[in-house]
């Protein structure tokens, strides 16, 4: 209980500075750099606050060209805990459209350039994924959950959605697979209280090309995608479920 009354005020305290100052910086000339200084700090935070030892294998993704970071979800930490084991490479986001209309970190939210999905509209949503698309045309790499929300079990991965894939096939570029062990035994879906469990992995697997795939092949491509991924953290959650 302590380290969870820790982790809410120490980072409660984070957070209100970066919404503060963040904005600021937003105004400064070629801000973008410094935008994103905080957006870092404020992941780094969350794993310093929460008290998690991040354990990664990430030293194979590229940096000299944007790329789609494909990535598993089991936590509110997936997003800062990503950040922070990608941060070579300081991809945006693609994320549910309730997280852009939070009071104050909305707003950081957008500066940071993330993306927001409406999957209740599909009008909406194929405007978010234009909008990523563009993302990656400016040279910026894009994380995307394939799974659409925190999964509520950890012992494989959740089934992959094809609207995220469907980016990954027209924008053309390289898939990332990026897998995330232990976060959500810490705090999964629905529960405020964090356990006792600090170790959290997070490895990057070699880059997919998507040159051989038409968007029309995407329910080929996902089934591909989702069985090598499920197979290495099925690996990972072998060797690390006794810290559950």
């Amino acid at each position: 209980m302590i380290r969870t009354i820790w982790f809410y005020f120490s980072f409660l305290i984070t957070t209100l500075y970066v919404c503060i100052f963040m904005p600021i910086a937003a105004t400064f000339a070629n801000s973008e750099k410094l935008v994103r200084h905080f957006g870092l700090f404020w992941c780094k935070s969350a794993r310093f606050c929460s008290q998690i030892k991040l354990i990664t294998d990430t030293d194979n993704i590229p940096t000299d060209e944007p790329v789609i970071f494909v990535v598993n979800h089991q936590s509110q930490f997936d997003i800062p805990l990503s950040t922070v084991a990608l941060q070579k490479a300081l991809p945006a986001f693609m994320a549910k459209k309730n997280l852009q209309e939070l009071p104050l970190i909305g707003r950081c939210f957008r500066l940071y350039g993330n993306i927001s999905v409406d999957r209740s509209n599909r009008r909406a949503a194929m405007k978010s994924l234009e909008d990523a698309a563009t993302t990656i045309r400016n040279g910026r790499s894009v994380i995307i959950f394939p799974e659409g929300t925190r999964q509520q079990q950890f012992d494989e991965l959740g089934e992959f959605k094809t609207g995220a894939i469907m980016l990954a096939l027209k924008a053309g570029v390289p898939i990332v697979p990026v897998l995330i062990e232990g976060s959500g035994d810490i705090l999964p879906k629905g529960r405020v209280k964090l356990s006792r469990r600090k170790n959290v992995y997070i490895t990057a697997m070699d880059p997919i090309s998507t040159a051989e795939y038409s968007v029309k092949q995407r329910n080929e491509f996902s089934d591909m995608l989702r069985e090598r991924m499920n197979k290495k953290y099925m690996e990972m959650r072998a060797c690390h479920k006794n810290q559950a």
